[in-house]
C-alpha cells in the first residue's frame, strides 16, 4: 500500500474468489449434465464435457483480462488489467455494492472488464473505502 494522504494501492490475488467459484461451477454443471445424460441409455455422453470445457475456456479467457493492481483515491477506483500499464477508471454505472462485497466495471479502447472483490480478496478496510467510493459516484450520478 501506498502513503497516507495518496491513493491506497493494492495487488489483487491472482484468482479472485469469483473465479475460483466459476471454475468450480462450470466443473459442476459438466457433472450434473453428464450425469443425466448418463441415466437415459439412447442419448450420447460427452455434451456435458464439452460444454464444460467451453465455459472454463470462456472462464480462463475472462480472467487474463482481469485486473492485477487496484487504487482507491479521492477520484475514485481505478484498476490497472493484466498485461498493461495503463490505469482506468472501474466506478462508472455499472459498479455495484453487494452486501460486502463489490462488483467494479471498466471499459476504455482495448474492451470492457468486470472485477468481483469480495472480502476474501482484499483487506476490510480497503474493500470499505472502495465502497464508499462506488456509493458515492452512485448517488451523485443520480442527481
Amino acid at each position: 500500500m501506498s502513503s497516507p494522504g495518496s491513493a491506497k494501492t493494492a495487488d489483487l490475488p491472482v484468482r479472485l474468489l469469483a473465479d475460483r467459484l466459476s471454475v468450480a461451477l462450470a466443473v459442476a454443471c459438466a457433472l450434473a449434465i453428464e450425469a443425466t445424460l448418463a441415466r437415459h441409455p439412447g442419448l450420447p455422453s460427452g455434451p456435458g464435457l464439452v460444454f464444460g470445457g467451453l465455459l472454463l475456456v470462456w472462464q480462463w479467457r475472462r480472467s487474463r483480462h482481469r485486473p492485477v493492481r487496484i487504487a482507491i483515491g479521492p477520484e475514485g477506483v481505478t484498476v490497472q488489467p493484466a498485461g498493461r500499464d495503463v490505469t482506468i477508471p472501474a466506478t462508472g454505472p455499472r459498479a455495484r455494492v453487494l452486501g460486502r462485497s463489490v462488483l467494479l466495471h471498466w471499459r476504455d479502447s482495448a474492451g470492457s472488464g468486470t472485477a468481483w472483490l469480495t472480502p476474501a480478496d482484499l483487506p476490510s478496510e480497503l474493500l470499505r473505502a472502495i465502497r464508499v467510493r462506488v456509493q458515492a459516484r452512485r448517488s451523485k450520478a443520480a442527481r
